[in-house]
């Protein structure tokens, strides 16, 4: 083999090395926003992803007097024996659900849920769902219905920062409630309410001692109705950095794929809307984000490492090996994408 030859296989051999991986749809056509996901081990103690729930508008769009649908399936995505991944209906959550905090189990044989929405209201129950789609109470409810909050396992606890306790609600909730996965029967820890925390759709995401949300929107009333403020601001809990400030965000972003997924130095976000069309017409919408940011918890500075596949924001963000994964989501208001899509995390970010 000439030299030339060989450095030509190497370099076709790193690319493949660095393709990421190949999910197909969710069963539904239309997509759904707000699902709840996670990277769990199914029954052979391999990895598998669990997701459940969402929202989408299966008939009309909303601009054409569509009505919004809220569903109960739980899937599983397993890869076969040829190595091909594959959805399929396992079971259903006792009621429909989307917006709600997530993780995995500590023992990674559970998704676990809390909060969240339906047609209606907002939720407060806390569900454990398994990989056969059995669903238990897990522990008890929230102190108070929360839906579109910022969430993450940190440290062994589920923490849940802001979000909303009503679809009507004109303020954000300003309080972080956190849970211990291996103590749910103590309940939720409560702080004090604080006007840095308020916010619904931040983004929120956890990397050892270090705890990191912003973005999002404010609620404030407008006519009687709630209407949104979106924020750029960084904030962050870690005695470590005490005294130390993160740079703001480039531009205002809110509901991104989430939550931060932990890798290097600092936590991955996908996508996002950034708020520059909020209140014009749907049907002029260009479409949600495509940026993949990483917000460095060393230099404190948040940038853009490359563009995700498709347009995205209200989805579950996961790792899977060294892939970033998000599941479904909506690609401008009142539009889902049925797709999984993924990206191999370069090495340097590792």
């Amino acid at each position: 083999m000439t030299l030339l030859r060989a450095f030509h296989v190497c370099l076709v051999l790193a690319a493949a090395s660095l393709s990421a991986l190949e999910l197909p749809d969710i069963p539904d056509p239309h997509g759904r926003a707000g699902m709840m996901a996670a990277v769990i081990l199914d029954g052979d103690g391999r990895e598998a992803i669990l997701a459940a729930g969402g929202a989408n508008f299966p008939g009309k769009p909303p601009w054409e007097g569509g009505t919004k649908v809220f569903h109960r399936d739980i899937f599983l995505c397993r890869r076969g024996a040829d190595d091909r991944w594959t959805w399929r209906k396992v079971g259903e959550l006792p009621a429909p659900n989307a917006y709600a905090a997530f993780c995995a189990g500590l023992d990674r044989k559970a998704l676990i849920i809390a909060g969240g929405a339906d047609a209606d209201k907002h939720l407060d129950a806390v569900w454990k769902v398994t990989a056969d789609g059995r669903c238990e109470k897990f522990a008890a409810p929230l102190p108070e219905p929360r839906a579109y909050a910022g969430f993450a396992e940190v440290n062994g606890a589920l923490a849940v920062l802001g979000g909303s306790r009503s679809p009507d609600a004109t303020a954000a909730l300003g309080t972080l409630a956190s849970l211990r996965l291996d103590k749910p029967q103590e309940g939720w820890r409560l702080s004090a309410d604080e006007a840095a925390q308020a916010r619904i759709l931040p983004l929120f995401g956890a990397e050892e001692t270090t705890l990191l949300w912003g973005g999002g929107c404010g609620l404030f009333a407008q006519g009687g109705k709630p209407a949104r403020a979106y924020q750029s601001d960084l904030h962050h809990a870690n005695s470590r950095l005490q005294g130390a400030d993160f740079h703001g965000l480039p531009s205002p972003l809110a509901a991104p794929a989430s939550p931060g997924v932990a890798s290097g130095s600092g936590l991955f976000f996908v996508g996002g809307d950034d708020g520059s069309h909020y209140g014009k017409p749907p049907t002029d919408h260009p479409g949600q984000s495509r940026d993949i940011l990483f917000i460095d918890l060393e230099t404190r500075e948040p940038k853009v490492v490359g563009q995700w596949p498709t347009p995205l924001a209200t989805a579950p963000l996961l790792r899977l090996g060294p892939d970033l994964v998000t599941i479904s989501g909506e690609t401008r208001p009142g539009v889902r994408t049925p797709a999984c899509s993924s990206w191999t995390i370069p090495a340097k970010f590792r």
